[in-house]
């Protein structure tokens, strides 16, 4: 279950990235996800939820685009 780690690097850059940019709220990730991951996305999206809880990436939507490659890549997020 490496989804954890992986969404934990994921949160630490968008929280970086969002406090350099003074923001209030991330309001959308966007993600791009390869076939050969071997990551599920449901329990990725799951981590996405609950580790979002009490921070500033609380309710914000996720957006996966499939790729038919080996990755999984943070491409931007929207914030207020």
């Amino acid at each position: 279950m490496h989804e954890m780690h992986v969404i934990k690097d994921i949160f630490e850059d968008i929280l970086k990235r969002a406090k350099e940019n003074k923001a209030v709220r991330v309001t959308r990730v966007y993600l791009r996800m390869g076939t050969f991951t071997e990551i599920n996305e449901d329990i990725l999206r799951y981590f996405f939820e609950s580790h979002g809880k009490g921070t500033i990436l609380e309710g914000a939507a996720l957006e996966i685009e499939k790729s038919p490659t080996r990755e999984l890549r943070l491409v931007s997020f929207d914030v207020e």
